[in-house]
């Protein structure tokens, strides 16, 4: 069964990287709003690809102040 689990989660990283290649970069609201998914399951998704070298973090600094947006692109 943990087999099976591990093939549906993988297929899901490679949902996210598709959605990335073809729309991105994005942020963690954008990937919600096209995926439905929560923000703290795609945090934890995306905290793997950058693990695993497929996709990187982009800080753009806004105009103001506060944090600066962060978008997920893949690694070309």
């Amino acid at each position: 069964m943990a087999k099976a689990a591990n093939i549906k989660r993988k297929i899901q990283e490679e949902e996210l990287l598709q959605i990335l290649k073809e729309k991105g970069p994005l942020t963690r609201t954008e990937l919600m709003e096209i995926t439905g998914v929560p923000r703290t399951t795609l945090y934890d998704k995306l905290v793997k690809l950058i693990l695993k070298g497929k996709v990187r973090k982009v800080p753009v600094k806004g105009n103001g102040r506060g944090r600066p947006k962060v978008y997920y692109e893949v690694v070309s």
